[in-house]
């Protein structure tokens, strides 16, 4: 009996140890997701002295240095180490165009931005410096140059963030000094400025170069929608406005490449469990990461959420099988992307690919993936699908300002943004979008997908000039008339 019992136990630790061998040493091969996913993005650039990317990198350096040549030097820093190193703003130099709170001459007519009619306010004398700092003269001339380069996100493998505030202000800047000359020289200016960062919104391979497209997009769209409402429009303004106001497209939307470029920085940094990770530049890049956060209206924390969450101990990380760790992450980002192509779905969870990994008879006790996964917190990357999803919602606002000063102007609201089509419907609801006649006003219902009656805090909405809208009821139809019209879908 008891060489019976040795025996069964024998063959017991003989599977256990056959099995453990198999989970600590026997690899999986690549799966085709993993290998999709780690794919680098096409090159259309070749010479870097041509890409205005490398301008924005170095956009706020000394006058006496070439912004270009900076942004390649630091581009190269980082491309020496992909993955670990973040872009180092700190030498000498680099950040002598800083956009502060301070320089009134660049505050001031930033300050414009914020009012209800912001074109108004760029058109007054006050609004445009007759004697513009140099730093604000500085800033607008590089950002022209900008605009006229050909932009390649190269900061694609990278987890460090370029710096985007003076960017952005020189946007505002260029853009409002525009105005200020007239009306022709604005309009001209706004059509280079959204062409320009619709293509980067486009062609963009990094979520915070995603992101502050979006932005800059949204600030564009508002002064059009501005000009859309005005009751008394230039037909030749309204025209080239027409034009502009177009739906995003698929590439615009898609999501695609700052999500595998996620994926890709934490397979290179899993590759290297041991190598002391270099945090020089980081914390400016976390300041920068808060600071377009904030633009975006998005928690002070969303691009932390979405990092690529890796185990913590560096021996589990050594021992486990990388590659069947890294298969059931790229089938997880694989999901992920493919759902964020359609905002509706609900996206992929994490854990759930780890729970439907094949495992041995030692995983099963041990559960060495699922451990893994347990640990690592979801990422969380609906706060910035929606995010588009916004930027998307204005635009076909916009267009429907435009569709609507067209005929039949006889016809009524409801029945024309019906008629408009799926294109141009709510991206949130995929039905038509919402119109007030007590507010004038045309709205989408936003990320919190409810009816706020167009309350421009809860809503995205816009006014809108039409002929049926400008005579109120008689008193004695006002009362039916506004039950039947408020919110009518």
């Amino acid at each position: 009996m008891r060489t019976l019992v040795l025996v069964i136990l024998g063959i017991g630790l003989l599977i256990l140890g056959t099995d453990l061998s198999r989970t600590l040493f026997n690899d999986e091969q690549p799966h085709e997701a993993f290998q999709t996913l780690m794919d680098l993005p096409p090159r259309a650039i070749a010479n870097p002295k041509t890409n205005g990317y490398l301008l924005l990198l170095g956009f706020a350096v000394d006058p006496s240095l070439d912004p270009v040549q900076t942004g390649h030097d630091m581009w190269l820093e980082v491309e020496s180490d992909r993955g670990h190193r973040y872009f180092d703003y700190n030498k000498e130099k680099r950040l002598e165009l800083r956009v502060t709170d301070d320089d009134q001459g660049i505050s001031q007519p930033l300050q414009a931005w914020a009012d209800l009619d912001p074109i108004a306010q760029f058109q007054k004398q006050d609004n445009s410096p007759r004697t513009p700092s140099p730093q604000y003269r500085l800033l607008v001339d590089r950002y022209s140059h900008w605009l006229k380069m050909p932009f390649e996100d190269w900061g694609y493998g990278h987890p460090g963030t370029p710096r985007f505030a003076e960017l952005f202000a020189a946007h505002r800047l260029y853009v409002a000094e525009g105005f200020s000359q007239g009306m022709g020289k604005g309009i001209d200016r706004l059509h280079h400025d959204l062409s320009a960062w619709r293509a980067v919104l486009a062609n963009a391979k990094t979520l915070s170069t995603k992101v502050m497209a979006a932005c800059i997009v949204d600030d564009d769209v508002r002064l059009m929608s501005v000009l859309l409402g005005q009751h008394v429009l230039d037909k030749v303004v309204f025209e080239h406005l027409g034009g502009l106001a177009r739906p995003l497209d698929q590439a615009e939307q898609s999501m695609r490449w700052p999500i595998q470029n996620k994926f890709a920085i934490g397979v290179s940094q899993f590759e290297r469990p041991f190598v002391q990770k270099d945090v020089v530049g980081q914390a400016e890049s976390d300041q920068n990461k808060q600071w377009l956060a904030a633009a975006a209206g998005l928690n002070a924390d969303a691009f932390h959420m979405v990092e690529h969450r890796l185990p913590a101990n560096p021996i589990a990380k050594s021992l486990l099988q990388k590659q069947k760790l890294l298969n059931t992450y790229a089938q997880y980002y694989a999901a992920l992307i493919k759902a964020a192509e359609k905002p509706t779905s609900p996206l992929p969870k994490l854990y759930d690919y780890a729970q439907t990994s094949s495992r041995t008879l030692v995983e099963y006790f041990v559960h060495p993936i699922d451990n893994v996964f347990t640990d690592v917190s979801e990422p969380i990357w609906e706060p910035f699908i929606v995010r588009i999803q916004e930027t998307n919602a204005r635009l076909r606002l916009a267009a429907l300002q435009a569709k609507l000063r067209r005929p039949p102007l006889n016809q009524e609201i409801p029945t024309r943004l019906a008629e408009a089509g799926p294109s141009l419907y709510d991206p949130f609801t995929g039905i038509p979008m919402l119109w007030s006649p007590t507010q004038g006003k045309l709205y989408s219902v936003g990320k919190d997908r409810l009816d706020d009656g167009g309350d421009s805090t809860l809503d995205i909405s816009v006014s809108i000039f039409s002929p049926l809208t400008k005579t109120p009821p008689a008193p004695s139809q006002r009362g039916t008339k506004a039950k039947k019209q408020v919110r009518q879908r």
